[in-house]
């Protein structure tokens, strides 16, 4: 009994013991373009040749960034909430009520008015076997509902927007992170260019990730900010 106490003791005075702390990752800033990222110092810039725009990547010892600054980058997919407000499912509505020998332009395409989106149930079945979503439209003032699908790289993706300093940020990951990218989009919303009818932006990702290359991923990701914020 008495070893079986001092035994105890003993684990439970090494448990109370401080534990080292992990040694922080020595950080260093690396510029693209606009802006400033925080990554660990065995990250390194390379730049690339570009067409119209700014790209390279930054490579560090366990994974590498591909990015590219200008007025076409990568958006990085659409978020749920941008896929619902404007998307291919809209567009196809006024398809449904289109008559045979009548042309159809801008002009005189039928008009259907979306009243709700919700999220679909099972009752909803009938409506569509296994959507995701049901739209309540009216056309010619009757009713309906149309079964709206979400698109599986959608669903197979996380989403982060902020706006910081007139700056939209997108920050986005896979739940599996061996799949799909981890990345930023991020925006200067002042910087719209009428005769690109674009935004000057940053997209910036990586893939093919551990959990923990992931985490370390969104950590860099997250630091993303403006190149005076440092001064």
């Amino acid at each position: 009994m008495k070893r079986i106490l001092t035994f105890s003791l003993m684990i439970f005075l090494y448990a109370c013991r401080p534990q080292p702390e992990r040694p922080e990752v020595e950080l260093k800033t690396i510029e693209v373009g606009d802006y400033i990222f925080d990554f660990p110092s065995d990250f390194e810039l390379i730049t690339e040749k570009g067409i119209d725009s700014y790209v390279g990547k930054i490579k560090g010892d366990s994974m590498q960034f591909g990015f590219d600054y200008g007025y076409y980058s990568n958006s990085l997919g659409k978020t749920l909430t941008e896929f619902l407000l404007d998307s291919q499912w809209k567009y196809n509505l006024p398809h449904l009520f289109m008559k045979e020998g009548i042309t159809y332009d801008h002009t005189n395409m039928p008009k259907v008015t979306i009243l709700q989106v919700r999220s679909a149930t099972s009752k909803d079945s009938i409506v569509g076997n296994g959507c995701d979503y049901v739209a309540t439209c009216e056309h010619d003032k009757v009713k309906f509902d149309y079964a709206i699908y979400i698109p599986e790289n959608i669903k197979n993706m996380n989403f982060y927007i902020d706006t910081v300093d007139n700056q939209c940020r997108k920050i986005t990951w896979a739940k599996d992170s061996h799949k799909g990218l981890t990345g930023i989009y991020i925006k200067d919303i002042n910087g719209f260019n009428t005769s690109i009818n674009n935004y000057l932006a940053l997209s910036m990702a990586t893939s093919d990730l551990s959990k923990e290359q992931q985490e370390i991923a969104l950590k860099i990701l997250k630091s993303a900010r403006r190149k005076r914020e440092s001064k």
